[in-house]
């Protein structure tokens, strides 16, 4: 009687991910490194298509892993382009069952499935093969970075992405929030506006009169909607986050 089986999965995901019309990155052919394809979608100039292989053994891990490497993926991009990207979708497009019995033999068995898992004056930015290349080697050192780190690069990306300075300024400062707890301006039992004022002067080189103001415009406009001061202060605290990001991309990118 033939001896019991090993199952292994192998899920290939289609990714889109989407940039800013007036700031983008774009292929001109498709480029494909080992595993990972990147393409263009030429019905839109700021979306880029990318497949990849993940290796598991079950639906709910798959799609775990491929949320991670995306998101690993898009703060690769925003540390090596300076441009922020998004993930639009994420698809299962093939999966294939390799079973192996006790004799060694196996037997491909592949299944076509779409597993939807999410749903969200111009400059271009043309990708070569050697700049996808060093993409996803960032990619690789990415996945190594503190949960907190990659929390602050999700909200750093969606403030890239945002249109409207309001919410661009809203979303700029939770990741301000979560880099402070992050390098540990948040212990003490200071209060909260000295920890942000002292988290600003250290990370931002601001002056002790610039990150009060800086706090108070923050509390005007999340407690009282009074948004008049964030315009004014917003390309300050951009210039901020940018030198954060600034040092991180000297640290992966070096």
């Amino acid at each position: 009687m033939g001896g019991g089986l090993g199952i292994t999965k192998l899920y290939r995901f289609k990714a889109i991910l989407s940039s800013r019309e007036d700031r983008y990155i774009y292929l001109e052919k498709p480029v494909r490194i080992d595993e990972i394809e990147f393409r263009p979608i030429s019905s839109r100039k700021n979306k880029i298509e990318v497949l990849f292989t993940v290796e598991v053994d079950s639906d709910e891990e798959a799609k775990i892993t491929a949320e991670k490497f995306t998101d690993n993926l898009c703060t690769a991009v925003l540390l090596s382009t300076n441009i922020a990207v998004n993930v639009n979708s994420i698809d299962v497009v093939e999966i294939q069952e390799i079973r192996k019995s006790d004799s060694g033999r196996a037997k491909t068995i592949t299944i076509h499935e779409i597993i939807t898992l999410k749903d969200e004056v111009s400059v271009g930015l043309g990708l070569s093969e050697p700049h996808i290349k060093s993409i996803i080697e960032i990619a690789e050192k990415v996945r190594s970075f503190n949960e907190l780190i990659n929390r602050f690069f999700r909200w750093y990306r969606w403030a890239l992405l945002e249109k409207d300075p309001i919410d661009r300024f809203t979303k700029l400062w939770i990741a301000l929030e979560i880099w402070t707890g992050y390098k540990g301006y948040k212990s003490g039992k200071e209060s909260e506006m000295t920890k942000m004022t002292n988290a600003m002067m250290n990370e931002c080189g601001f002056s002790k009169k610039e990150a009060e103001e800086m706090y108070k415009t923050r509390c005007a406009l999340f407690h009282s909607g009074t948004y008049n001061k964030a315009l004014n202060k917003l390309s300050q605290l951009e210039k901020c986050l940018e030198n954060i990001v600034r040092r991180i991309r000297q640290t992966v990118c070096q």
